[in-house]
């Protein structure tokens, strides 16, 4: 729980990254751009993530441990078609491979009624295939016991500052995106990349101003 000052500083510092984003953001002169400035985002949450690592607690996360690779993973509009790119750019039977395991994917979160401990399509032997480009909410995602995420315990202890930092630039990029009248909700991972993959005009409805997700992943009609 935070004290209200530290919730007044939460809310100061999202309103900073808002600003700061939205100055940026306003100077995106096409989609391409305005996609590719989430990663500042990142870049940003990454640093913050490694100086929490260097003045502690450490994370008990190791190359490989991907118990939080089997939760639901949610990533924004920007987020999406950043992903959805970098995976066009793949020989094209790897992407029509990954698409067919992204509609597994899907077909069995349906089945099983959105089950929490379904694998993420983008995790191979134990590692993110989408690394470079995974979204916000993998970056920020950390434990201080694995013996906790082995157990599959509801309740995984976490620096809670690092969350803080997190949340507040998450927050407050997204609320630039808004600002610039870009939709940057949270959609579930699998089944948002799916839909971008296999709708290429989304790209250009979304920087138009369109709401071109809904129901956590599927497409809007054109």
């Amino acid at each position: 729980m935070l004290t209200d000052e530290e919730r007044i500083a939460f809310h100061k510092s999202i309103a900073g990254v808002r600003h700061l984003a939205a100055k940026s953001l306003a100077q995106a002169s096409d989609v391409g751009r305005a996609i590719e400035f989430v990663a500042n985002l990142h870049r940003s949450l990454d640093s913050v993530a490694l100086h929490a690592s260097k003045i502690g607690p450490v994370p008990d996360c190791k190359l490989g441990c991907s118990y939080c690779c089997h939760i639901r993973v949610e990533a924004t509009d920007p987020e999406i078609f950043g992903i959805a790119r970098r995976i066009r750019q793949r020989p094209e039977a790897e992407v029509a491979d990954l698409i067919e395991k992204l509609r597994r994917h899907a077909t069995e979160r349906n089945v099983g009624g959105g089950a929490t401990r379904q694998s993420c399509a983008f995790l191979v032997d134990a590692r993110c295939a989408i690394y470079e480009v995974r979204p916000a909410t993998c970056r920020k995602a950390h434990s201080l016991s694995v013996k906790q995420c082995e157990a599959l315990s509801p309740e995984i202890p976490q620096n809670l500052k690092l969350l803080v930092e997190a949340d507040a630039m998450m927050a407050g990029t997204a609320e630039a995106y808004r600002d610039r009248k870009l939709q940057a909700a949270a959609h579930e991972l699998n089944a948002a990349v799916l839909a971008a993959l296999n709708d290429q005009s989304a790209e250009a409805r979304w920087y138009n101003g369109e709401d071109v997700f809904c129901c956590s992943g599927q497409l809007a009609p054109d």
